[in-house]
């Protein structure tokens, strides 16, 4: 009977593969998947489907089977219980563990590519050698269609033809080459790159009549309206970002010259677009920012010192997951995809919040205004950054995010700082060493008087938000306490920065590099 059953769901998911398919192909017709009230249906189908692909690869990608066996995990899952609860016993995958094992080829469906339809992308190398990425017509299809949803909602209601500027990085990068390939039959689009001088050149050429959908990473698209050349304010700008989270003082600064800031959730590892931002999450998470309360009712801000990013995604093509240690885990549900990837840690941290269980939360605290503003029933899943991406300090966790949060909680700081970095090393006494390094915009040059008072904010500021890292600082030897400095534009630990595709915002070094990179010890916290 458990048998037939099982049959029985694999079957109704195939068949609705087959007629959603269809109402997928075009993104009038797409929406009317999203519609409200089925979010209990799209939960289970979504769950019905990751079991299906998950028997799937057990049975038909070879480096899959190597890795169930490896972990005595048996390729069928139990039809007796719970599927989310019999769903947790699959081990679950990361780079290291399973990507860097085997072949591309031992990792696609019966061990081979497609011969025509295959787009080989990578990403872009920051934690290492880049890596490749296949991704089949299916896939594509769906990445595509997922985009062109997203971009039909958030241009709905302009007045002014829509002109995309995609300022991601071009070439195999993943990003950059899928957002190019899904918009291109079905807007104007021009992919540029983050290349300030031709964006500004293009938007003088083609002038103010258009609506300009910028997209690129948060720091490239601050650092754009710095640009004098352009009278931002005669420009209709809507901007999406994706690649890291911004605070809501950067997204209010950014809203001075942009009609719209969304950003979007997804990874190269496993797609570009598996989550979005709307008005809704961007309204609650603004209202978390305010509710100290209502943050320590949703989130685990308290714990890891920085404001979650919030966004809503399908559960009926992504089944998202968190682990024992706080990390998401995403199992991509379609099977059609030809290197699967089921329960992959990305090392993000993060949880999931169905509405169902937000509204009543909402309702008791009185925020009618966020639920009006909810068009999706879609779950959230709240994004505190990357696990790895954080420095200990004293038993404290310490987040670049938390630091960006700080800066751009000052006008002056938010125009003038270019990045900024955590930097954790021991000293020759072997002390574990804390360095926050602030680099300059170019031309800058704080006066000593702005500088301490700056020293003394920026610490100040991150003790109130992140308690372990107050704690840390109070119970720390005076030889442990962390350290800050300002750098002129690409000096000191900065020199390097614009050689690789994203900043890099945490460095773990040794002494010797310590010495190379000659920080400027200048301020020391006191207690």
């Amino acid at each position: 009977m458990n048998k037939i059953n099982k049959l029985l769901k694999f079957g109704v998911v195939n068949l609705l593969d087959t007629v959603i398919g269809l109402f997928a192909r075009n993104p009038i017709t797409h929406k009317l998947l999203l519609m409200p009230g089925y979010e209990p249906l799209r939960w289970r189908l979504g769950w019905w489907r990751a079991w299906r692909t998950f028997e799937m690869a057990g049975e038909r990608v070879p480096a899959y089977a190597h890795f169930l066996k490896r972990h005595k995990q048996k390729k069928t899952l139990s039809y007796i219980g719970s599927i989310e609860k019999n769903f947790k016993k699959v081990p679950e995958m990361d780079k290291q563990t399973y990507i860097k094992k085997w072949s591309i080829l031992e990792r696609s469906v019966d061990g081979k590519l497609p011969k025509r339809g295959v787009v080989v992308d990578e990403s872009s190398g920051s934690s290492g050698t880049p890596t490749s990425w296949v991704r089949g017509p299916a896939e594509r299809a769906a990445t595509r269609q997922l985009l062109q949803v997203g971009f039909a909602r958030s241009t709905q209601q302009l007045k002014k033809q829509p002109f995309v500027i995609n300022a991601f990085s071009l070439g195999a990068w993943a990003t950059g080459m899928n957002v190019t390939t899904s918009l291109t039959d079905f807007t104007m689009i021009k992919s540029i790159g983050p290349d300030k001088d031709k964006i500004v050149a293009t938007m003088l050429e083609f002038g103010t009549s258009y609506t300009y959908i910028i997209l690129s990473y948060p720091p490239f698209l601050k650092s754009l309206f710095d640009d004098s050349r352009v009278n931002w304010e005669e420009y209709t700008i809507v901007l999406a970002f994706g690649g890291e989270g911004i605070s809501e003082n950067m997204r209010t600064h950014l809203n001075k010259y942009a009609h719209t800031v969304l950003g979007s959730y997804g990874a190269s590892d496993l797609e570009i677009n598996i989550a979005i931002e709307t008005d809704f999450t961007v309204a609650l998470r603004q209202a978390i920012a305010k509710n100290p309360k209502l943050s320590k009712e949703l989130t685990q801000q308290a714990e890891y010192g920085v404001l979650p990013m919030i966004f809503q995604f399908n559960p009926f093509d992504y089944i998202i997951e968190t682990n024992t240690n706080g990390e998401l885990l995403v199992t991509i549900t379609r099977k059609q995809n030809i290197n699967p990837r089921i329960r992959y840690n990305i090392h993000d941290r993060g949880h999931v919040l169905r509405v169902k269980d937000l509204v009543p939360v909402l309702e008791e605290y009185g925020f009618q205004s966020i639920l009006r503003q909810k068009f999706l029933d879609l779950p959230l899943v709240f994004h505190y950054g990357r696990s790895d991406m954080s420095v200990d300090f004293n038993g404290a966790v310490v987040a670049p995010d938390g630091l960006r949060d700080v800066i751009f909680g000052d006008e002056k700081l938010t125009n003038e700082i270019e990045n900024h970095r955590l930097i954790s090393y021991e000293d020759k006494d072997g002390n574990k060493q804390l360095h926050i390094a602030l680099q300059l915009r170019q031309g800058i040059d704080f006066a000593k008087s702005e500088i301490d008072r700056y020293y003394l904010y920026i610490f100040n500021e991150l003790r109130k938000i992140n308690a372990d890292f107050d704690h840390a600082i109070i119970t720390s030897s005076e030889a442990m306490l962390p350290s800050i400095a300002f750098y002129e534009f690409r000096t000191g630990p900065f020199v390097r920065d614009g050689k690789k595709l994203k900043n890099e915002y945490v460095w773990n070094i040794s002494e010797l590099e310590k010495n190379q990179w000659n920080l400027n010890e200048k301020y020391h916290v006191t207690k």
